[in-house]
């Protein structure tokens, strides 16, 4: 051991060492000192400039430093200055994870000294050590991948429906405890029990219906500032990826006696949400029957929201603590003690950024569309007490709201009439009822905690997700000839390659594997049972080459034969038609007003900027504004085929489901069947899902009728295809009507037939005249969204009823991305 400082006599030995050690020491060190050798353990010294910050942040500058005793964030000279840090996983958890001792707790004393064992219990050791045999025995239950089937069948039929889980650590499906507002009583969430405090499990704690506690959330166009005004954010504000959200909370304390609280949160929100409306209901508390709710996204401030520490805001905002507002009279920040003076109103200020992709545990499955952040769809009908349901849809002005703040905008995005994908910021009291019993983890995960929100307030943001994630997924597929730098190589692998029929087939072949390792554990007769109770059907790949896609089958074309004064109807041909998968993508829209408001016309957004005026002014490049379709028309004769008129339209086709999606939907489940050839879309499209539902009920029908286990995954599989419901919407006049018509091109064919062809170039132009809103292409494991476009061309002729199937339109949907 060496020793410092060794002219001054000082030494860094503990006080511990006698005179004799360290004369020994200093005998040792001398005789190193004096040789050529290299000496060994030498103590680090820092440089002077990183002393100088280790001073900084150790706040261990001299009196005379006053200005450098803590850190702080300076403007650049035209813009403010942001980073991407994450908080520590011990940061999240010491701020805000807290259990019942800590809601107990004294914040007023100083915190316990290192050493101090009876003052410093760890928190999440205090809750296991309220009931350690009930959290060892939960863990191991939790472990067990199985679940029995006709028990959950059993709790299906006592609760008639089902909820969605997309929890990881149990095997529970039981439905979780009600967390009712009291205008609702019937809302079932997501099981996601990570741990004892009631951070873990907020989304199902109740709330209470009175408080004399009153919050307000207030977005700004601008980072707000301390003793200054702030501009708000109009309600048509649109956000996408990457931006940032700013604003601050106010908490008032309407009441005339001091309120004491336990823990305040500010979160960033995404929430998909299910309702289920009770017809027989006549008061708020039974509103709906059934609401089911997903969170996929919680982002929390932690400068927002209350800690035992001051945590810098990540905008740069700098105000001094408990200081008052010159602008509003607030108090900033909330009182150390927990306690809300009477009339007296605080305020906290928030930063957020939306974010690019989700976190991997937004999808149990891991399917890469999944992992992106959903666009606002829909309006959730349960916010503000119930009053979101009387939110109706404005024709002129293309959206609808309430007259509150932070409504949310309905408008005519062609969603789910129950569903709902939206974004909100959350700020929440959570206290603890008085209880003298200690609350264990199994408590709180059964609902049965002393824990209620006491009071919360929300603010809706309206999300467009930016597309770069999904535009660089798709070009991953480089399939046969297509260019590898194309999206359309995307939409041919699925349509080539039946991906979606391929994974089906593969998650019903592991059922079937988990069902045979059962039946012979268990020494039955597996062969007579799954052939008499099973019928699966076997898929085929259809194998193309080509990289277009076109009609099934040729479409026969009528026209008029007169005779003296009257005409009928007869054959003069058949039409096909192709289409190459397009390779750029038709932008996002949305109504007038919004489109006007987040293009970049409004300077006043800055200098916070906005990625959304990317959306809307995206390089001719990325954007698809025309499309090229090959007509073709065949007929005995060489007769001139009939004048034609073209149209184009968008087609959506959306899905949703209670229970995760564990596979990626592709068009070929709207276009590929594999019974019939049909040249319709939704007859197609009703015989696939009627097919998989129909295999799927096979499987719970047998594994019920025979008491069989089988693992989480597959039965979650199960109930998936079992809930999934479809549609199909035609958006019409979205394009301009605008072609470019070349002449036909006739030659003969060598069985004496006439065929005629023509290139069409069919202008994109976008018009919207019914105020739609066009959301991005997405998928999720509850809801999704696929666009294809829609190309129909009509020979002139008639509709005549002496032929029902003489309509004369060649029709042809060929995937796009919207974005």
């Amino acid at each position: 051991m060496t020793i410092e400082n060794s002219k001054s006599g000082k030494s860094d030995l503990p006080p511990s060492y006698d005179d004799s050690e360290r004369d020994a020491e200093k005998a040792c060190d001398s005789k190193t000192a004096t040789s050529n050798m290299k000496r060994k353990n030498v103590p680090y010294r820092p440089s002077p400039e990183q002393q100088r910050q280790i001073d900084l942040l150790s706040n261990a500058s001299s009196n005379n430093s006053k200005s450098h005793s803590r850190l702080t964030t300076v403007n650049s000279a035209t813009r403010t200055e942001y980073f991407d840090l994450l908080p520590s996983f011990e940061m999240f958890q010491s701020i805000l994870k807290r259990d019942d001792r800590q809601f107990q707790e004294d914040l007023s004393r100083s915190p316990p000294r290192y050493g101090d064992t009876q003052n410093s219990t760890a928190s999440h050791n205090a809750s296991l050590a309220s009931s350690p045999r009930q959290s060892i025995d939960q863990a191991l239950h939790n472990s067990v991948p199985e679940y029995r089937i006709e028990q959950e069948l059993e709790r299906q039929r006592e609760r008639e429906h089902g909820i969605y889980s997309e929890v990881t650590s149990g095997p529970s499906l039981s439905p979780v405890a009600s967390s009712p507002g009291l205008h609702n009583q019937n809302m079932a969430v997501t099981e996601d029990t990570y741990g004892a405090s009631p951070l873990d499990n907020i989304d199902r704690l109740n709330k209470v219906s009175n408080s004399a506690i009153d919050i307000q959330i207030f977005v700004t166009k601008t980072v707000p500032q301390p003793n200054a005004k702030s501009d708000m954010e109009s309600r048509l504000k649109e956000y996408t990826s990457g931006d940032h959200v700013n604003g601050y909370i106010v908490v008032t304390n309407t009441s005339s006696s001091p309120v004491e609280f336990g823990l305040f949160t500010v979160s960033l929100e995404g929430t998909v949400k299910s309702t289920e409306r009770n017809a027989n209901a006549f008061d708020f508390s039974n509103r709906y029957s059934r609401i089911l709710m997903k969170k996929f996204l919680k982002m929390y401030d932690l400068s927002a929201s209350y800690g035992y520490t001051y945590v810098p805001n990540s905008a740069g905002i700098e105000y001094e603590p408990f200081t008052v507002d010159e602008m509003d009279g607030c108090s900033i920040g909330l009182p150390d003690n927990r306690i809300l003076q009477p009339k007296t109103k605080y305020k906290k200020f928030f930063t957020f950024k939306f974010p690019h992709s989700l976190l991997d545990n937004a999808c149990v499955n891991l399917v890469l569309p999944h992992l992106l952040p959903p666009p606002s769809m829909g309006v959730d009908k349960t916010c503000f007490y119930n009053r979101g349901e009387s939110i109706t849809f404005n024709k002129a002005l293309g959206y609808g709201m309430l007259n509150v703040r932070g409504t949310p905008l309905l408008t005519k995005d062609f969603g789910f009439e129950d569903m709902s994908v939206s974004y909100s910021i959350e700020a929440k009291f959570i206290d603890k009822v008085d209880s003298k019993e200690a609350v264990s983890h199994q408590d709180i995960n059964n609902a049965k905690s002393d824990y209620v929100i006491s009071k919360s307030a929300q603010y809706f943001l309206r999300f467009v997700p930016d597309l770069k994630e999904q535009v660089a997924y798709c070009k991953l597929h480089n399939i046969g000839n297509f260019p590898a730098d194309g999206l359309g190589g995307k939409f041919l692998d699925q349509l080539k390659n039946n991906t979606t029929w391929s994974s089906i087939q593969q998650l019903n072949n592991q059922v079937e594997k988990e069902i045979d390792q059962k039946l012979n554990s268990e020494e039955l007769s597996p062969l007579e049972m799954k052939l008499k109770n099973l019928e699966i059907h076997e898929d085929s790949k259809i194998i193309e080459n080509e990289t277009f896609v076109t009609t099934n089958r040729p479409v026969d074309i009528y026209g008029k034969k007169k005779k003296l004064i009257l005409s009928s109807l007869m054959k003069l041909g058949s039409s096909t038609m192709s289409i190459n998968f397009p390779d750029k993508v038709i932008p996002y829209g949305s109504p007038g007003l919004l489109m006007r408001y987040n293009n970049g016309e409004d300077n006043s957004l800055q200098p916070v900027t906005s990625n959304m005026e990317e959306l809307y002014n995206r390089g001719a490049e990325d954007i698809l504004d025309t499309i090229e379709a090959d007509l073709c028309f065949e007929s005995d004769s060489n007769i001139r085929p009939q004048p034609i008129k073209v149209k184009t339209n968008i087609v959506a086709w959306s899905y949703n489901t209670e229970y995760p999606l564990p596979f990626e939907i592709g068009y070929d489940f709207f276009y590929k069947s594999h019974e019939n050839a049909s040249n319709d879309s939704v007859e197609t499209t009703e015989n696939n899902l009627h097919l998989i539902k129909n295999q799927v009920h096979n499987y719970l029908s047998f594994l019920k009728s025979n008491s069989l286990i089988i693992s989480k995954e597959s039965f979650m599989y199960l109930k998936s295809v079992q809930k999934l419901g479809i549609k199909k919407d035609t958006i019409r006049d979205y394009f301009q009507s605008s072609i470019e018509e070349p002449d036909w091109q006739i030659s003969q064919l060598s069985n004496g037939k006439f065929k005629w062809t023509k290139r069409l170039k069919i202008s994109l132009a976008i018009e919207n005249k019914h105020n739609v809103t066009l959301l991005p292409t997405f998928q999720s494991c509850l809801v999704g969204r696929l666009y294809c476009l829609q190309v129909s061309v009509k020979y002139k002729g008639t509709n005549s009823e002496q032929n029902e199937f003489a309509h004369n339109v060649v029709s042809l949907d060929v995937p796009v991305l919207v974005g």
